[in-house]
């Protein structure tokens, strides 16, 4: 018995089973440490749709939050004002490329940024991201490196350089596959797949992406995760072979979408901390 990350796999499995759109608020428990944002225990809210794709899920997501701030301010505005700033939730949000902007703002050639797809070469990308760090001006926590896997050397990068500019709402689009082991490939941009996060205030409010459903390609993508596992990424995902036997039925062309509900009360209500909206927080 284990406290779950995510109600994303058995929504999916009903989709599977026929229910072309299903949803679901709940807690959700992960142990990533504690902050002003940041709560062990907190309250999400996913929904999948069958024969929708990513870009479906960003005008969904614009229309619901612009739709909710003018319901909540009983205004044709929707703007709010958040920590001193004015956010606009008109749409439509601004929409970056992860790599596309990570390579302007590091002065690289257009599609040089290192491939961590790529297993075989996964120390030589180590090195390359790490004087990418160094020569941003940036640096890692000097207790911490050697936890810091290349995902999380990424990460970093987009939160050092690029989250933080993201005040007004911003989709963060197109990551590698490496960093989204369930989302399909890009149609269109090789080693990329469909996904996008919402930044709002420079942090995190939803995820989203197509879903991978092809069982083949998904068995392939959690074998990677238990190599990265086996070499002491805790945060990588266990091989789901239920799972993979339910994609084996069918599941229709779909996309999935989630948002912290906690985080969102935090912006309606102008609050700095989310042990704020929590009612008994941990």
């Amino acid at each position: 018995l284990s406290m779950r990350i995510a109600p994303e796999l058995p929504l999916k499995k009903l989709v599977i089973g026929g229910l072309e759109r299903v949803y679901e608020i709940g807690k959700v428990f992960r142990n990533e440490g504690q902050s002003a944002f940041h709560n062990p225990e907190f309250t999400t809210c996913e929904f999948y749709k069958a024969y929708s794709d990513y870009h479906d899920l960003m005008t969904i997501t614009e229309n619901l939050l612009s739709g909710l701030v003018k319901h909540i301010l009983n205004s044709e505005s929707a703007t709010i004002v958040y920590q001193g700033q004015e956010i606009s939730f008109e749409p439509p949000f601004r929409r970056l490329s992860v790599l596309d902007t990570l390579e302007k703002k590091l002065q690289l050639r257009p599609g040089s940024f290192p491939d961590l797809n790529d297993l075989s070469s996964r120390d030589e990308t180590r090195t390359e991201l790490l004087a990418l760090i160094e020569s941003g001006g940036l640096s890692l926590p000097t207790d911490g490196v050697k936890e810091f896997t290349n995902e999380k050397l990424l990460d970093y990068l987009i939160g050092e350089l690029i989250e933080p500019e993201c005040i007004q709402p911003t989709f963060l689009c197109d990551h590698p596959v490496a960093l989204s082991p369930l989302a399909k490939e890009h149609s269109s941009k090789n080693g990329l797949c469909e996904r996008f996060e919402l930044f709002v205030a420079g942090r995190e409010l939803a995820n989203a992406y197509s879903e991978l459903n092809d069982p083949e390609e998904q068995l392939q993508r959690f074998k990677m995760q238990q190599l990265l596992k086996n070499s002491g990424d805790v945060e990588a995902m266990p091989l789901d072979q239920e799972y993979v036997n339910a994609l084996e039925y069918g599941l229709p062309p779909c996309a999935g979408w989630g948002m912290g509900i906690d985080r969102l009360i935090m912006l309606m209500t102008n609050q700095a901390s989310i042990r704020d909206v929590i009612l008994f927080p941990l």
